[in-house]
């Protein structure tokens, strides 16, 4: 039980820490809107042949601000090693390293399902989801997050400067939403092309999320999501974990 305590006042920092930035959270979610109405309705308009093209895209747009507030996991971690020099306090907490590295992930992850449950109505609107479908889509999200969570976690536990860490924030933003069929059917990429989105987390949890407009949940799309989120978010905590051995 003093487990399960400790556990939940990491993550209630953690919350306090993400919704003391509101103008960020303002800003995320006009950014999503913009996504969705802005980018969506132009492409579909130009874009033909591939019925509502508004439709498919759109729950890209609600996981790219997933993305976006999954990487706050990692610019907390940064912070707290390099600008605020708190991160040494935090070891000498009443705390197990493992514990509290694993606390952080889950904290970033269910901050981000929380930050795009706005946008995950909006798409399950558009959807016409049932509740049950609607709770599967969140699941997605949450899965998803976990991927993200590991890879921000993984570069702020090795960059040592803002603008590296910056560089490679843009660097995986790219490569979730263009080399994944976030903006393209799977049929039309070149094999070269097509190997590498399949290593993409973002292509699975996009097409899983369309995947529910049929009114069914697709396993083979989710059994794929899991195993990358697994294996980056373990990816993530072997890196943070090691930050705490110095």
């Amino acid at each position: 039980m003093a487990g399960s305590n400790k556990v939940a006042l990491v993550i209630e920092r953690d919350f306090r820490t993400f919704f003391s930035d509101r103008f960020l959270l303002v800003v995320m979610f006009v950014n999503f809107l913009i996504d969705l109405g802005v980018s969506g309705l132009s492409l579909s308009a130009m874009i033909k042949g591939y019925g509502n093209y508004f439709l498919y895209i759109a729950p890209g747009a609600n996981l790219i601000t997933a993305t976006v507030a999954a990487f706050q996991s990692g610019r907390d971690v940064w912070r707290e090693r390099i600008i605020h020099d708190t991160h040494s306090y935090l070891l000498i907490l009443p705390f197990s390293k493992t514990r509290f590295a694993l606390s952080r992930l889950l904290s970033g992850m269910l901050r981000t399902t929380v930050m795009v449950i706005p946008g995950t109505i909006v798409i399950a609107l558009l959807y016409r989801l049932s509740l049950p479908l609607f709770l599967v889509g969140l699941g997605i999200v949450f899965v998803y997050s976990a991927a993200v969570c590991g890879l921000s976690v993984s570069f702020a536990s090795v960059a040592n400067s803002l603008e590296l860490f910056a560089t490679i924030r843009s660097t995986v933003q790219v490569y979730l939403s263009f080399f994944s069929t976030q903006f393209y059917p799977a049929s039309i990429l070149p094999q070269a092309f097509l190997v590498v989105s399949a290593f993409n987390p973002m292509t699975w949890a996009v097409q899983a999320f369309r995947g529910l407009q049929t009114g069914t949940v697709e396993v083979g799309l989710l059994l794929p999501l899991g195993g990358l989120s697994a294996v980056l978010l373990l990816m993530g905590f072997l890196f943070y974990r090691r930050t705490m051995e110095f």
